[in-house]
Order: C-alpha cells, then structure tokens, then sequence
C-alpha cells in the first residue's frame, strides 16, 4: 500500500524535479516506510511506501522491469503468488517475495489488457514503457484505490490524492461548478469529474494511456449482471457457494508480513468477515468505534462477536468534539466528501493503527448482496405512486407537521425520507434516496452559476444518465449495478480509503474480491433480496459461522449522530463556517444561518445539508491558498531525482 505521483511531458522546460519531490511529500501518509523517485528526461515516478509484503528494501519503489518499463504502484494484487507461479513456467523467475515485481513481469509478458485480467485486488499503478514512450495509469475494477490525472497538449501529471496533484505548477485552480452541483446533491463528487476544473479521476476499471501528447481512456473491465440461468439451484446451494467464495477470498487477504487485524461494527457483514478469519488462524485482533447515544450505538453487537470468535477485542466511545471532527476532516480529504461517516472511519482507523498496520472489513457487502434500505424503499414506492396523488399530498403535509424522532431511525424519520422520496423525479428511480437537496432547496441556496445548474436540474438530469448506462436486467439488479458503480467508489471507498491512509492504515475487504461480486451479480434477485428480507442468500451462508443475534440485527449502518452534534457541539463551528465569506461566493448566508436556526430548533432535521456545505467550507478555507509543502523540507529530496541503477 504506498501513495504514488509522478508526470510526462515533451517540454523540456517543464522537467520539474522539485516539483515532483513535492508532490511525493505531500502523500506521506500514504507510505511512512520508504520513499523514491525516478526521473528519466521528461519522466518522473515517484512512491510513498506502506510495507506490507517483504518489509525489506526489495520492495523500493519505483521499480524498473524488462524492455525498459518502470512501475510506481499502490496497492495489493492477492494472487500475485499464483500469477508468479504462471511466469515461473514461461522461464520469468522472480528475485523479491513482493507483488510489485509480479505484476512488472506480468504485464511484460502478457500485455497490459491480459494481465490486468488475472490481477485479483486493489491497485493503482503508473507503468512507463521507455521504449515506446508509453505512459499507462490503470485502476483496479472497483475502484478501491484512487487516481487523479490532469493533462493538457504537452504534459500529463497524476497522483493518488488531490492534494498531491496541487503541488504542481499550473494545475487549474478553478472549482468546476457542475462537480459541486453534484456534492451538494448526492453528498461526494462522482468520477471522473473533481472538485477542479480540468482535473481527472481515471474511473474503475479503466485504464489511460498517453503518448507525445496523445491521450485515451477506456474501460478494461466492466461488471457482467447476466444471471445463472439455472432455475434449478435452491437457496441453500447458494449460499454454500457464497460461504466458500468468501472464506477463499478472506485467506487470500491474510496474506501480509504486517500486523494484521479487522474493523468490527457488530453488522452483518464485519461479523461474517471476522468469524472467516477466525475460522483461518488464530483468534483476529478486532476493532469497534462507538457513541454514548444508545441508538446509535452498536457496541454490544460488537462484544457479542468479538468474545464469539475469541479476539482480542479493542473499542473507544467517539463524543462530540468539534477539534476531532476538524482534525479526521482536514487529515482525511483533499476532496469534500460529505458522508459523515468519515468521522468514525477515521477515529476507528487511527485506534487500529496503534496495533496493527492491515485491517480487514466488510465494506461491499450491501453493494453486492443487496443490503440497503433504499433497495426496498424504491420497491414500495413503485407501489406508492400508483395511489391518487390528492392521497399521497395529504400525507406527506401531515408528515411535515411532525418533527422528527431524535433517533438514529426511528418510524418517523424513515416516513418523512419516504415521503421526500417518493416526490422526486420518478426516473430518478432508487438515487432518490440518494439525493438530500431538491431543486427548490438549492434555488433558494444557490448564487451565480449554480443557481443556473439548479434551474435546468443538473443533478437529476446526471442521475438518470447514470441509470440509463445500466445493463438490461430487473430491477434490483439495475439498482445494485448503479451503486456499485457510482456511491461505492465515490462515497464508500473513498471515505475507507481517505480515513485509514491518513493513519498508514491498509483496509482489504473480502467483499471487494472479482470472485464474490461476480458470483453475487449472478445469484437470482429473488435469493438476493425476499419480501421481507435482505440479503437472504449471505445471511444463509454465515448462519453456522456467526451468533444467531447478529443474523437477526436490523441493520443500523456506519453512522454517526450529527444531526445531534450539529444542535449542540458542533452548533458554533457550523455557524462560523456558513455565515462567513467563505461560501458567500457559491452559497447565499442568509439560507445558512435559516437552515441552522430551523435545525436548531428541532422542528426539521437538516444534518445532510448542513454537514455537506461544512464540508465544502472547511475544503474551501484551505484551499485556494493552501500552502504549498515547503520545498525547503523537500530539497534534499530532489536528489532522488537521479535514476537508479536499472534492475
């Protein structure tokens, strides 16, 4: 797991070895291990390393490779000793026990497209092909590690993180309207736009190429939702398959000469991943986050497992505080993400890296076994809208009379999200669950050319292309193949990614494995989600692996209580944030400080928007003159600079 950067440019003029020992620096977190740089004429590569497979310096980075070709690579391809025992038998010996050199082999050997397909796991990497002046950046299928690029007629610059990126002279400053058109309705930025003007995310499972200036982007891989077919397999032959996909890909993610642990929530999914690894080794080390607010509160589910399986069991309670809030923000993004989840990834990431440096957890699991509450909400509001609308308008002006429940769920809040819903754009189909600032919320708060995008309803316009790209297939499949596409990589990956490398924290899910989520996309809808319960096909699978309390949890989700938090600690950071003139440009303060008094109040809940607009502020303020990393500190690292012995 390492932070990578690096450029290519055909003007000698912009060679800029400083610059890149910059950029490197500014993803330390990335990687505290060990660091290098290779530069070449117009190429630079550069890494921050996390060691996690052969703690040696075997594993320096970047690498050189046959013919030429050079890698700066992050992340974990967990087949790589089935992959190195395939190039054994074509004569390709390797000399380190890493997965770096693998792959550099690899793709030598197979070609790009080829051996990309035989990677199974989470990379990011840059290969230079000196020969034929070659840059290739690829990203893994789901778009577990990140990649931004920018690139214009003469140069191309890339890097794991934004914040990286903006170390380089000329990188466009501007903030790309439509991008925070879309923060503000579905709470992150969807790839490949960013936050930047001109700036890239190279989307999952895709791979760019760039040579003399030309550049071109396609996907390598892409999700196949066809189904079995079989109509004779019954649930129970399922689920047994499922168990053994997910116990396979488990043992394949216990693979480190680190530490190793996992994140416990006390849902299903973290639970069934750390009954698997008990079920390998010994008793896992377990980590849980949790809140003196009951309802928010799953700590006991957590013991519950944790003292099932025997771990060695760690937990801390997360309180209110507007310095901690800060700190997990400022460390974590270089993007506003507005999932207020982060808070509790981070905490639970910095506690788990005091004792081990590999944590694995249950992320994809709702993706690809159907476990959202908007999978069925979208079900009963295909029924709904077949009521009179007069009945349907009576209900929901009943509904805003009501204030809402001070719990985390409760019947009330889960009725008025309903309602809100259920009045969106039908097309829009399940991404109304999504969406958490309307048209008319954002008229009233908009200014400039935001308001422009709001008028014409950007945002909805945006979700219905998303949706429309889903192959043909029902329902819940359609809805299933956007989520994975969409508010896995851009929300969910993105916040585990931020949060735990922040902390040189590795995170692996064995959800996440091709294995699983293609035999989950095949599993026939109605074994995936019934009448009245979810993931039915994994819940049969770990029922004689978890305690039976667990399997029979309504799911509560990673969450936090903001909406509390934002009534009372968190109350003066929101008001010196929204009512100042950092967002005055954008957002009309006015609407801010409304927001706040009605939320305050407690007569509505406006937690989403008000934390989604923090977000933005407390990027904004640090962004438009952010400083950038003093190369005074990072001179002595342009002597790197120099390329190393080929190996």
């Amino acid at each position: 797991m390492c932070g990578i950067c690096g450029y290519v440019t055909t003007n000698a003029q912009r060679i800029d070895a400083l610059a890149l020992a910059a950029m490197n620096e500014a993803i330390a977190h990335r990687g505290p291990d060990d660091e290098g740089i290779y530069i070449d004429g117009g190429v630079g590569l550069a890494q921050k390393r996390l060691a996690i497979l052969d703690l040696t310096s075997a594993g320096h980075q970047p690498m050189a490779g046959p013919a030429d070709t050079w890698i700066t690579y992050n992340g974990e391809v967990y087949n790589f000793h089935a992959i190195a025992e395939e190039l054994a038998g074509y004569g390709m010996h390797t000399r380190t026990r890493t997965d770096t050199e693998v792959i550099l082999l690899a793709l030598h050997h197979f070609g790009i497209d080829a051996a990309l397909h035989r990677f199974n796991g989470m990379f990011a990497f840059a290969h230079w092909n000196a020969r034929t002046r070659t840059l290739t950046l690829a990203r893994d299928r789901l778009g577990v590690k990140p990649l931004y690029y920018y690139a214009d007629g003469e140069c191309i610059v890339f890097a794991s993180e934004m914040r990286a990126l903006e170390q380089w002279p000329g990188l466009p400053r501007e903030i790309d309207p439509e991008a925070l058109d879309l923060y503000v309705s579905y709470e992150h930025v969807p790839s490949p736009l960013t936050m930047r003007r001109g700036v890239r995310q190279l989307e999952p499972g895709s791979l760019l190429q760039w040579r003399d200036g030309s550049l071109s982007v396609r996907r390598w891989w892409d999700l196949s939702i066809d189904s079995d077919g079989t109509t004779q397999r019954s649930l129970d032959d399922y689920a047994e398959e499922c168990r053994e996909q997910l116990r396979v890909a488990t043992r394949l993610r216990l693979i480190s000469d680190a530490p190793l642990g996992a994140l416990l929530s006390g849902g299903i999914d973290s639970s069934a991943v750390v009954t698997l690894m008990a079920a390998e080794g010994p008793p896992p080390k377990t980590f849980s986050i949790g809140f003196d607010d009951a309802s928010y509160n799953e700590l006991e589910a957590a013991r519950l497992v944790a003292r099932h399986v025997g771990a060695d069991h760690h937990e801390e309670i997360l309180v209110a505080d507007p310095q901690s809030a800060l700190e997990a923000v400022q460390r974590s993004l270089d993007e506003p993400l507005a999932d207020a989840s982060l808070i509790a990834t981070y905490m639970v990431s910095r506690m788990t890296r005091k004792h081990v440096t590999v944590a694995l957890s249950g992320d994809g699991g709702d993706e690809m076994f159907a476990g959202y509450d908007w999978y069925r909400a979208a079900a009963l509001a295909d029924r709904w809208r077949r009521i009179p609308g007069p009945v349907r308008y009576a209900f929901d002006a009943a509904l805003r009379r009501v204030p809402p429940s001070p719990k985390k769920k409760g019947l009330i809040n889960k009725l008025k999200r309903f309602s809100e819903g259920t009045q969106m754009d039908p097309q829009l189909e399940h991404l109304s669950w999504q969406l958490f600032a309307g048209t008319s919320e954002k008229l009233a708060l908009y200014r400039g050319e935001l308001a422009e995008l709001a008028a014409a309803r950007r945002a909805e316009t945006w979700g219905r292309s998303v949706l429309g790209a889903a192959p043909p297939a029902d329902a819940l499949t359609r809805r299933q193949w956007t989520d994975i596409h969409l508010y896995l990589p851009d929300d969910i990956l993105t916040k585990v990614d931020r949060a735990s490398m922040a902390v040189s924290l590795e995170a692996r899910s064995p959800f996440l494995d091709v294995n699983v989520v293609e035999f989950a996309m095949r599993i026939p809808s109605r074994y995936r989600m019934g009448a009245r319960e979810r993931k039915l096909v994994l819940k049969r699978a770990i029922a004689p692996l978890v305690p039976p309390e667990i399997l029979h949890r309504k799911k509560e989700g990673f969450s936090i209580p903001m909406k509390h938090w934002l009534r009372g600690e968190l109350l003066p950071l929101a008001q010196e944030l929204l009512t100042g003139s950092v967002v005055a440009d954008y957002f009309d303060p006015g609407v801010c400080s409304r927001l706040i008094t009605e939320h305050r109040s407690g007569r509505h809940n406006h937690a989403h928007v008000l934390w989604t607009l923090m977000i933005f502020a407390i990027w904004r303020s640090r962004t438009p003159n952010r400083a950038v990393v003093d190369l005074r500190d990072v001179r002595d690292r342009a002597s790197l600079a120099e390329a190393p012995a080929s190996g």
